[in-house]
């Protein structure tokens, strides 16, 4: 069950003050069901951290678990690059799936005073 205290800043961090209340359940995730990737899921996790008195374990590895924001031409036309190659080579051309954060891994994060 998640914490009370978790609810109220799930709500205020994750919903507009248009949407309506909902009840966050612990299998949901992060990115798959709120699109947080990038700098949002950086802020989001400042705010947590700071909230919740929470450390982030060194062997939690953002790069596994989220997708970063693309921030340059550079970057887009990279990856539009590496998906032409894979798709020649006959390598799947969809990116990686991630790890993803959940809910109970944040309920457990606050439960331990660390985010591993």
């Amino acid at each position: 069950m998640i914490d009370y205290k978790l609810q109220l800043f799930l709500e205020k961090e994750l919903l507009s003050i248009w949407e309506n209340r909902i009840e966050f359940k612990l299998e949901m995730k992060l990115y798959r069901d709120f699109g947080l990737f990038g700098y949002d899921i950086d802020y989001f996790l400042k705010r947590f951290t700071k909230e919740f008195n929470v450390t982030i374990s060194s062997s939690f590895k953002f790069n596994e678990r989220f997708y970063p924001e693309n921030e340059s031409l550079s970057d887009i036309l990279r990856s539009l690059f590496q998906k032409t190659i894979n798709l020649f080579l006959h390598k799947s051309i969809y990116e990686k799936e991630l790890k993803d954060l959940s809910i109970m891994e944040l309920q457990e994060a606050i439960n331990n005073g660390i985010l591993n």
